[in-house]
């Protein structure tokens, strides 16, 4: 709904007169604007609706004055969290004994993952950071199963290609025989 321009002008007229008593009676101005701009929104959207009330400046005075209650409690209710989360006893610092690295290598080398995006994150995640034109590009060119498109992929899984020595058709999977990834 619309509001009309006499009630734009009424508010206008208005602000002002509500932020000072807001400001008078808290000591906070910032948190005063906040709140008369909040109490004026929801008068542009329940005077048109409601009427024009019958002492405007009340009505705004009290939207704004419980507006900035809403405000000053969800700000206690905050620093609450934040001292509790505080008081709360820090992670413990402790490095573990094992060897995250393998893991790692098994989570870039995921069947779900292009082999062309495989070896670039791997090769990221080791460290290594290749350069800006790499010659893995011009060697992926011709192997179709390594540039990422599908319908070249999918062709040649059809055809099914020899990789170590071993033919690898589209019945077999990356991750093995007993994988139920669908690759």
């Amino acid at each position: 709904m619309k509001t009309d321009p006499a009630t734009l002008d009424l508010l206008r007229k208005l602000a002002p007169q509500v932020l000072g008593a807001l400001v008078r009676r808290s000591g906070d101005f910032e948190g005063s604007e906040d709140a008369v701009q909040e109490a004026l929104l929801a008068a542009a959207e329940h005077w048109p609706r409601e009427g024009l009330p019958d002492n405007p400046r009340g009505w705004l005075i009290q939207t704004a004055t419980r507006k900035m209650t809403d405000q000053i409690r969800s700000e206690i209710a905050r620093r609450t969290r934040e001292d509790v989360v505080a008081r709360q006893a820090p992670p413990s610092t402790d490095v573990p004994d094992r060897d995250d690295t393998l893991l790692l290598l098994f989570l870039c080398c995921h069947p779900a993952l292009t082999p062309a995006s495989a070896i670039a994150l791997t090769l990221r995640a080791v460290g290594v950071s290749p350069p800006r034109r790499s010659p893995m590009r011009s060697w992926s060119r011709n192997r179709p199963w390594l540039n990422g498109s599908a319908a070249e992929s999918s062709a040649s899984r059809r055809r099914g290609y020899r990789s170590g020595g071993r033919r690898v058709t589209s019945g077999r999977n990356a991750c093995g025989p007993s994988c139920t990834c669908s690759t």
